[in-house]
């Protein structure tokens, strides 16, 4: 399934201008012992888009107490603000130590204007890291590489400022060879400061290009903070899409192996692709999750 982050993101504020808080009674998050459990909010989209406040509910209600965010659009979060979000969340126990934010506003205009907003709101809501979700295949080009390099740099450095990481979450494209020979991702590595930018990890789309994270953590040791935990199968149509963790194909167990090796802070559960509602999904996933202890420390 193509990644429409983008194009959800232009949509979401008319999507969600009718959202109300729903009246449902607040919950606290169940952990599995020590461990807490991750989930990238864009996994349960269509029902954020319906009814926000009860999505977040039954959220929380499967376990999950770390969300990292998605959906702002440069004031607040499909129509609160981010002091309201940020209420929502302190009501579910909810924490959010990662947050999406548009970086493609940065890259057309030349200018961290928009960086500094979603800085603010990634601080209002507590988030640890500000991380670079989506490029435009427009801006994916070898000529815009090093203007890129260089406006992380800088937006790295008014992130540490403000108290947290920059990092950046990678899909597909940026494991495809260049002219030189390097990938987008090897140049991003090469061409930040460790101490300033962390990657998360998407295993879904490495494993989709048959890269071996394993073989990423071993060469950037420290440097792959969080991943996406994201599984993946084969549609009657041949097609790879995602899927609940655990019931497809990617060896997760030899990866997590890892885990300290490649820096491993936040793991968030994320799906793209549905077979049944979006509440089952994420049930089915973290079910796998706390089964293989795979939760945050």
């Amino acid at each position: 399934m193509a990644y429409n982050r983008r194009d959800f993101l232009k949509t979401s504020a008319a999507v969600t201008a009718g959202l109300t808080l729903s009246g449902l009674p607040l919950l606290s998050c169940a952990t599995a012992g020590t461990k807490k459990y991750g989930i990238q909010l864009y996994t349960v989209r269509n029902d954020v888009a319906k009814n926000l406040s009860a999505t977040l509910n039954y959220v929380a209600k499967a376990g999950y107490s770390q969300i990292e965010l998605f959906g702002f659009d440069g004031t607040g979060f499909f129509g609160k603000s981010p002091k309201e979000f940020r209420a929502m969340f302190d009501g579910l126990a909810l924490t959010a130590p990662s947050g999406h934010y548009n970086f493609g506003q940065v890259l057309s205009t030349g200018n961290l204007d928009f960086w500094k907003k979603a800085l603010e709101a990634a601080a209002t809501m507590g988030n640890k890291y500000a991380t670079v979700p989506w490029l435009d295949p427009t801006q994916r080009g070898a000529d815009t590489l090093p203007k890129l390099v260089e406006l992380v740099n800088k937006a790295a450095e008014l992130t540490k400022a403000a108290g947290m990481k920059l990092a950046y979450h990678n899909h597909d494209f940026e494991f495809n060879k260049m002219d030189n020979g390097k990938s987008f991702m090897q140049t991003l590595l090469d061409g930040t400061d460790p101490a300033m930018v962390d990657f998360e990890l998407d295993i879904y789309w490495s494993s989709f290009m048959n890269e071996d994270a394993v073989e990423w953590f071993n060469k950037y040791p420290g440097r792959f903070s969080m991943w996406h935990v994201k599984d993946m199968t084969v549609n009657k149509d041949g097609k790879k899409e995602s899927t609940q963790v655990g019931d497809g194909s990617i060896n997760f167990s030899k990866i997590f192996e890892h885990r300290k090796h490649a820096g491993l802070k936040y793991a968030f559960v994320e799906q793209e692709a549905y077979t049944m509602p979006e509440e089952e999904c994420i049930k089915k996933s973290i079910a796998y999750m706390k089964k293989q202890n795979w939760g945050n420390d």
